[in-house]
């Protein structure tokens, strides 16, 4: 998959929030229009009935002149005013005879065709002005009396865009909570998931124990326990990895030093100082052959693949110390090297081996590069932040600063360098350092004289 795939899928809380607003929005929309027409139509019904009651007002005044078939229709003052004079909208009325004709009121006022409901009722334009009118016949002595009486749309429109308003708001306001729940919902589902994507991510490299597949929803479990599969597989791989560089190292390291003997035993025995001095170069070679494949098998077995974290435990760095010391201190006499230490109790969780490994070839370094008479010093402690570390100065050459950065590079060597190393020790120490998640720090010694390698392991342990 290509990371614009990845991009363009988004997450799963994004896919169910954009899947969910279409349909949501579209049920907004019918809702709105549903509980328009069922809350507007009581509200025309409410205007119509008051527009009835006034054509029923006007029909009371009708009047048939006795012993004719005149018919009067006068209003009084009052009751014209409260027609004319309404508080939001205009009124109009007319009163027509038997054959339409035109008896009082406003003469051009139409009519609603004669329907099955009396009165009946009709939208109009009245002076070009939109009205509701409403036509009510009533049967006299003399014939059929018609009586129309409109209205202006001003509070109907109000009352009915109101109602709009409060159903439109009512609605989001709904769409915006159902939105909500669904988020706290999807969130609150995917809680699981994110509690998973969090365990993973603070592993380590190192850790390969299988995931709890009880902790996830079932349409997750496969892909956990797909994973705890995958885990296995790589376990068994750095085990087996982890065997196969033991076996390695046996079979290197028997050979090798069996060979050793027999030139020291040969160079003791040499019948001339020439075959002496031949047998003495070869086993000085051999004894390079031997500290070159060990380092290597090392740098091999440094490899996070090849190390569980089921194999940290308790390390005591003073110890450790003190153990290194013990077994370097023939070769800092041979040279008169001051060979000391400055050591606090302190107490970390790694491999005991690995860091067996790393401190000595650091120990191993310094005695190559650092001049006879020199001095080195092992040192243990916790700094300000309460951080374990592991360091070794000398007085030797030192490593110029553009240089520090490639000294940890596998096989690199400065080119002014003596000794007869093979550019592995610090590689070997670096690989070591970030396996325990550790800083490699170099700087120069006291007083700028010489070398400082400090390893600062993130968590401490004092006993």
């Amino acid at each position: 998959m290509k990371p614009s795939d990845s991009a363009h899928i988004g997450t799963v809380r994004r896919r169910l929030l954009w899947l969910l607003l279409p349909p949501l929005s579209l049920l907004l929309v019918a809702g709105v229009l549903l509980d328009y027409r069922m809350g507007a139509a009581p509200v025309r019904e409410a205007y119509d009935q008051a527009l009835a009651d006034a054509a029923l007002a006007v029909s009371s005044y009708v009047r048939i002149e006795p012993g004719t078939s005149v018919i009067h229709a006068e209003l009084p003052d009052e009751a014209i005013d409260m027609l004319r004079n309404g508080r939001h909208d205009d009124m109009f009325y007319a009163v027509f005879g038997v054959d339409g004709s035109y008896i009082s009121g406003d003469r051009d006022l139409p009519l609603a065709a004669v329907g099955t409901r009396n009165p009946s009722f009709m939208d109009a334009t009245f002076h070009a002005r939109a009205v509701r009118l409403a036509t009510y016949r009533s049967t006299t002595a003399a014939g059929s009396v018609t009586v129309v009486v409109a209205e202006t749309k001003l509070k109907r429109d109000h009352a009915t865009t109101r109602l709009l308003t409060g159903v439109v708001l009512t609605d989001l306001l709904q769409l915006g909570a159902i939105m909500l729940l669904v988020f706290i919902g999807v969130a609150a589902g995917l809680r699981p998931l994110l509690r998973l994507r969090d365990e993973i991510e603070t592993r380590s490299p190192r850790e390969l124990r299988a995931l709890d597949e009880t902790l996830v929803p079932g349409e997750v479990r496969p892909l956990v326990r797909a994973l705890n599969q995958l885990f296995a597989t790589v376990r068994e791989a750095a085990l087996a990895q982890q065997q196969f560089l033991a076996n390695a190292a046996h079979q290197l390291r028997t050979p090798l030093a069996g060979l050793r003997a027999q030139l020291d035993l040969l160079a003791r025995e040499a019948p001339s100082p020439a075959d002496k001095e031949k047998l003495l170069r070869l086993l000085d070679s051999c004894r390079r052959l031997a500290h070159t494949a060990n380092q290597l098998l090392a740098l091999a077995r440094a490899d996070p693949a090849a190390n569980l974290p089921e194999q940290f435990q308790h390390v005591d760095l003073r110890r450790l110390i003190e153990t290194c010391v013990t077994d370097q201190l023939d070769r800092a006499l041979a040279k008169n090297i001051d060979l000391g230490v400055e050591t606090m109790p302190t107490t970390i969780m790694g491999s005991a081996w690995l860091l067996r490994e790393l401190l000595a070839n650091l120990t191993d370094n310094a005695l190559k590069y650092t001049p006879a008479d020199g001095r080195i010093t092992l040192r243990c402690d916790t700094d300000v932040q309460r951080r374990a570390f592991l360091e070794i100065e000398d007085d030797g050459p030192g490593i110029p600063e553009s240089e520090r950065a490639n000294v940890l590079q596998r096989f690199y060597r400065m080119q002014a360098s003596s000794g007869d190393g093979c550019g592995l020790g610090l590689a070997i120490v670096d690989e070591i350092a970030r396996l325990h998640q550790a800083e490699l720090i170099l700087s120069s010694g006291e007083n700028g004289i010489g070398t400082r390698i400090r390893v600062v392991f993130s968590a401490t342990k004092s006993p």
